[in-house]
Parts: structure tokens; C-alpha cells; sequence
């Protein structure tokens, strides 16, 4: 039997094609890409895409707790430090999150199969949704 294996248990690079939903309905889609370095126990992804000619990155330093729980610190060129946690369930990453000095906060999944990953979001002001996401990953390396 094959063993599963979610977006965090091994390096790679990602294609990355993303569709951003605002609390008013306006769609934006973002290609970027997402590279992920495991270096010991220590995990990096660095994530990128561009809109309207502007490159928005994200860093994420990833702390692992236990083969279920990991820990990440992001910083965000538009939303400034991001924090959270990580669950796995065999394939599935579940992200809770929440923005330094404001009450931004959020939730992402990651569903990894073999070479693609989907993954599913959103944003929240409190409790107001802002926007929600579903971004494709393609494996390239």
C-alpha cells in the first residue's frame, strides 16, 4: 500500500493557480508559484504571485510539533505577520490562522493528491468574511 503523503512531506515547487472571492462577489485569479524546502525539521514556503504588475509573497517559517501538528509564522507583503496552526489528516492539511495586531483571521485546507493540490479559504475581519479562495497547485519539480 502506498503511504499518503500531504503538501508539507517533501520538498517541492508548485504552479500555482488561484480565483479570490470578495464579500461583494468580484472574482480575481492569480497564477504564482509556492517552492517548499524541508531542511532538517525545519520547513520553509516560499509563496508568490503577481496582480495588476505587483508581486504579493508570503514566507512561511514551519515548526513541526508531531507527525499531526505543526506550528507557522508568515510574513506577508500586504498583510504583515500571519500565525497558526497546522493539522494533519493523511492527505489533508487544516490551517487556522490569524494576522498580528488586528482581527484578521482565517482558515485554509489543503487536499494533496499525488502532483495537484486544491486548497480552500477564506479571510475573516472578526467575523465578517472578507474573501474566500480556491487555489490549484500543480507539482513542476
Amino acid at each position: 500500500m502506498k503511504a499518503v503523503k500531504h503538501l508539507l512531506s517533501d520538498s517541492a515547487e508548485w504552479m500555482t493557480n488561484s480565483e479570490f472571492v470578495d464579500k461583494e462577489g468580484n472574482i480575481l485569479r492569480i497564477i504564482g508559484e509556492s517552492k517548499i524546502v524541508i531542511a532538517g525539521e525545519g520547513i520553509t514556503r516560499e509563496c508568490w504571485g503577481c496582480v495588476d504588475g505587483k508581486k504579493i509573497s508570503s514566507s512561511y517559517r514551519i515548526k513541526k510539533e508531531s507527525d499531526s501538528k505543526f506550528y507557522f509564522e508568515c510574513d506577508n507583503s500586504e498583510q504583515g505577520v500571519k500565525r497558526g496552526d497546522l493539522d494533519i489528516d493523511r492527505n489533508i492539511i487544516y490551517s487556522k490562522f490569524y494576522i498580528n495586531n488586528s482581527s484578521l483571521n482565517g482558515y485554509e485546507i489543503f487536499i494533496k493528491d499525488d502532483d495537484e493540490c486544491t486548497v480552500y479559504g477564506s479571510l475573516y475581519d472578526d467575523k465578517e468574511l472578507l474573501k474566500s479562495w480556491r487555489t490549484i497547485m500543480v507539482r513542476i519539480s
